[in-house]
């Protein structure tokens, strides 16, 4: 299904989305990476490289449209097209709301929901020529807003309102508008988040929690896409939480009001 496919994914060059992209790049996909970092960039296109020639990077903050345009160029200049677009950059983030600052509210904002619909602004026209897909990469904090996450859940359950629009507004041109639900997933050591200053540091490894396998996370990606399945959850706890959350909203509610100090201790 994915040879030849022109790809793009966002924040691709650690975490989940380098390891999409190293096992789109095995189904013999033509990948179009990016990153803030140009270092990560020359770094990720290296080790891509090794399995197919078919890849090409472009360091840029994608919360900036004209970054965006950039990229799509790149795609459109490189393989002609655009078939999938994996928004897939974000960055996690935590503090409490009397301790967080306006100015690292905005940067969560501008990374997570405008660093999704710049993208898909940009490269829209071209998926629909293809009738391609576009597929957000969302959270379990963006099925139900969790204590001391509240910048990061926001932005996450936003991403939920604009794939469910797009679902059914690109419908008639035949392209597929998904959202993916990813689990508690390894982190790579360098990944940061930001905090109540907005500042960016170093994430801690999560106690008493079992992250699941970068390769299962993006086997799951892939898979979605396979199918075209509107949502798909990463783990059996986010798709347990969905359910739970659905069907008692209140208890959830309660739960999480019970556990907030234990959640606000796991940054």
């Amino acid at each position: 299904m994915f040879s030849d496919k022109v790809i793009i994914i966002t924040g691709s060059t650690q975490g989940i989305g380098l390891k999409t992209a190293e096992m789109l790049a095995q189904r013999g996909a033509r990948l179009v990476i990016n990153s803030r970092s140009e270092q990560k960039v020359d770094v990720a296109v290296a080790k891509l490289r090794q399995i197919t020639p078919h890849v090409v990077g472009l360091a840029g903050d994608v919360s900036d449209y004209a970054s965006c345009i950039q990229l799509r160029n790149l795609a459109l200049d490189s393989f002609g097209r655009i078939d999938i677009l994996i928004n897939n950059a974000g960055i996690a983030s935590g503090g409490l709301i009397k301790e967080i600052v306006p100015e690292a509210y905005e940067k969560v904002v501008r990374i997570n929901l405008l660093g999704s619909i710049h993208p898909t602004l940009a490269c829209v026209e071209e998926i629909c020529r293809q009738k391609g897909s576009i597929l957000f990469i969302g959270s379990v904090a963006g099925i139900v807003g969790l204590p001391s996450y509240s910048a990061y859940s926001a932005t996450k359950r936003a991403l939920v309102g604009l794939a469910e629009s797009l679902r059914s507004e690109l419908s008639d041109d035949g392209v597929f508008v998904g959202i993916n639900y990813p689990g508690f997933t390894e982190n790579d050591e360098q990944k940061t988040m930001l905090n109540a200053r907005g500042e960016e540091e170093v994430l801690r490894k999560r106690s008493g929690v079992k992250a699941v396998k970068q390769d299962k996370t993006a086997g799951q990606i892939i898979r979605q896409l396979e199918k075209r399945k509107f949502r798909m959850y990463s783990s059996f706890s986010a798709l347990a939480i969905q359910w739970i959350y659905r069907f008692f909203p209140g208890l959830t509610l309660n739960i999480l009001r019970h556990y907030r100090h234990k959640i606000t201790s796991m940054q």
